[in-house]
């Protein structure tokens, strides 16, 4: 089995502002693309990939929302007992 080079951190979910991912940065159509492209192109799509997010305020300001609320759930969930 070969080992894919992959930006995604599994939050998937793409800003309708943008049409980025706010976990990875990729639009729909590069990560429909990506089990295609061979390595070197992927590897060229991930240097891009930080720029997206220092270039695009709405996408960072997506991403840090969705940061937020998580961090909310954590700190709100409560342990069930046994």
């Amino acid at each position: 089995m070969q080992i894919t080079s992959t930006p995604c951190i599994t939050i998937c979910r793409i800003d309708p502002a943008t049409g980025f991912c706010i976990g990875c940065g990729r639009t729909s159509l590069e990560i429909g693309r990506w089990v295609e492209m061979g390595e070197p192109e992927r590897l060229a799509l991930m240097d891009t990939l930080p720029s997206r997010f220092s270039q695009t305020p709405a996408l960072q300001a997506a991403r840090e929302a969705h940061d937020a609320m998580m961090a909310s759930r954590v700190r709100t969930r409560r342990r069930s007992r046994i």
